[in-house]
């Protein structure tokens, strides 16, 4: 969201003669309610109008509800074309357009997400999701829309907004190698789309690659599979129907030892059975069957290279036990029938230590949320661990500090009334993907994630907290870099699903609030005011540990181990006491705040 965004005359009249032909039939003027209602308010009933779509299968085979949407998000601009609403409302609709396009094999759905993006682009040029717009531009014209000049114009508008950035490119690599166009499903008799098309053709590993091993974590209705690899390797996506399943196919892998052929039977979960196989050569492909499911994402993480599955779904009603002898059909299939396995648990891998996942409770809500206090359960979750020690300065090293603190605030928290899980409270190694899903598993409404920072100028000073969005500034990126280090480098060919990720994260709003609270409970307690010139402030960047988080989540980094004089503070007991204090002070502050119009802007929270 842009703050106080000035239009011109000429553009705030361009904006709403083109807003009626753009929004599409019916969308001319905004909906009933709309003069009484204000920017924030439409835009969240967007937002909501928006979950509740895709939270439902059946809603999402509705042409209309789409269509609804994205006029709840245009009345938005319609309504109030100067608020700071407007460039996110326009960057959600034509992500709703670009979506219906691609379900329903729409060329018009398609041209009308192109121009909510033109219109973002044109008439809130200073919006964080101009390159992002861009982008999605670059992708619609040069595939859908076939109309590879205008492609290229978007192209070079994004070279000069934005030249380093990720968005740029994967735009010239869109160009470089057009994806096929969507909907080139295998149809039915019926004309149900039966699998999802694959978007390029994909050259193999070279050197061919081994799937290692294959991990899950389940939740009621969140399920994460990672799957371990030995390398970079391509794969391709698809999904099935009768009963819904989704397969990868990773080009040139191979199965290890005991692997190929196996069945991971999962209890409990909207994700049944994941099922691995080799329907050609050099081409192993991995199946994850559900009972339900509304969502599944891919997105991933190098050193060790593995690819991590989130998968959304509704509750099961029952839970089906698939006996020991039971016949299990092969992963490609089309050869049922040909081989069969007993069902076996998955393996651990031999160099992580994990603690054990507690189920969701019964009943969902916690009763604290049910009366309306919230917060009531949080995630604290202590960077860093085990093999992985974080930045270091002599003796000081990042993964004990960043525990000794998460446990004084676990008890802080829990002195105020608050539930606190920890994400660990020994010196473990807990892999980034697993952090976020603990949260997620156990229904957590905040997650906080605690770290210390380092950097090349050992002048370099103070307190700043961050939340999950694209890296604005060198030093928010520096910090990411540093803080993702423990996965190596991503491929380019990753950079794409990962920016998705992170452009898309569902709890956005929310989390910058929160840290805006805790920047603000921070500096006042450690500094003695929010003015000082130690305020580094609240900042956005692609941090690893908080991708795939369901609930507001912040990364907070309490002080420089590389600066003498703060690495002198935090061997301290009583400074990290402080700290933990001001840490809990900001989860009250923000929950102090639910339930009442909280004013914050990108210039505030981004600087």
């Amino acid at each position: 969201m842009i703050a106080a965004t000035r239009l011109g005359a000429a553009a705030l009249a361009a904006l709403l003669c083109a807003g009626p032909a753009l929004a599409g039939s019916g969308s001319a003027r905004p909906e009933a309610g709309a003069v009484s209602a204000s920017a924030k308010q439409l835009y969240e009933a967007a937002r909501r109008a928006e979950e509740t779509l895709r939270g439902s299968e059946t809603a999402m085979r509705d042409r209309d509800r789409w269509q609804a949407v994205a006029r709840k998000y245009r009345s938005v601009v319609l309504s109030f074309p100067r608020s700071g609403y407007c460039d996110d409302a326009l960057h959600y609709e034509g992500g709703i357009y670009r979506d219906a396009a691609e379900r329903f094999d729409d060329r018009r759905f398609a041209v009308r997400a192109a121009d909510a993006f033109a219109l973002l682009v044109r008439g809130y040029p200073a919006s964080r999701w101009v390159p992002k717009a861009l982008y999605e531009r670059v992708r619609l014209h040069a595939g859908r829309l076939d109309d590879e000049a205008e492609a290229r114009r978007a192209l070079e508008r994004l070279r000069e907004r934005a030249p380093r950035a990720a968005e740029t490119r994967m735009a010239a690599a869109v160009l470089a190698k057009p994806e096929a166009p969507a909907g080139a499903a295998e149809r039915p008799a019926d004309g149900t789309p039966r699998t999802v098309a694959v978007r390029q053709a994909v050259q193999p590993a070279d050197p061919p690659t081994t799937v290692r091993n294959i991990r899950h974590w389940v939740g009621d209705s969140h399920t994460r599979v990672v799957i371990d690899l030995s390398g970079p390797t391509p794969h391709t996506e698809g999904r099935l129907t009768g009963p819904d399943r989704v397969f990868f196919d990773l080009h040139g892998a191979t199965p290890d030892d005991g692997l190929e052929r196996r069945a991971f039977p999962i209890e409990g979960s909207h994700l049944r059975r994941i099922r691995l196989g080799v329907p050609e050569e050099k081409v192993t492909r991995v199946v994850l069957d559900f009972s339900s499911i509304r969502e599944v994402s891919v997105f991933a993480l190098p050193d060790p290279y593995r690819l991590v599955v989130d998968i959304h779904g509704a509750p099961p009603v029952t839970v089906a036990d698939a006996s020991e002898d039971e016949a299990v059909p092969p992963a490609d299939d089309a050869a049922a029938g040909t081989a069969r396995s007993a069902a076996a648990e998955t393996p651990e891998t031999g160099d992580e230590t994990s603690p054990s996942l507690p189920r969701p409770t019964e009943g969902g809500y916690s009763l604290a949320r049910q009366l309306g206090a919230g917060v009531h359960r949080i995630v604290i979750d202590a960077g860093h661990g085990g093999k992985d020690p974080g930045t270091s300065a002599g003796s000081l090293r990042e993964k004990d500090i960043a525990l000794d603190i998460a446990k004084r605030v676990r008890d802080d928290l829990e002195e105020r009334g608050f539930e606190v899980i920890m994400t660990r409270d020994k010196d473990v190694f807990i892999p980034l993907e697993q952090r976020a899903f603990i949260a997620n598993s156990r229904d957590a409404d905040l997650f906080v994630s605690i770290h210390v920072n380092a950097a090349r100028n050992r002048k370099a000073r103070g307190l700043e907290t961050f939340y999950l969005n694209l890296a604005t500034s060198a030093d928010a990126a520096e910090v990411a870099a540093r803080e993702n280090a423990s996965t190596g480098m991503v491929r380019m060919a990753d950079v794409r699903k990962l920016v998705d990720q992170i452009v898309n994260h569902s709890r956005k709003e929310e989390s910058r609030e929160l840290a805006t609270a805790m920047q603000a409970a921070m500096t006042s307690s450690i500094l003695g005011r929010e003015e000082h010139p130690l305020n580094r402030g609240v900042k956005t960047a692609g941090f690893h540990v908080l991708l795939g988080a369901q609930m507001p989540a912040v990364l907070v980094e309490v002080g420089f181990v590389s600066n003498r004089e703060e690495a002198r503070q935090l061997r301290s007991a009583s400074h990290r006491k402080k700290l933990a204090s001001a840490i809990a002070d900001g989860v009250d502050r923000y929950a102090e705040t639910l339930g009442q119009v909280v004013r914050t802007t990108a210039t505030q929270n981004e600087r």
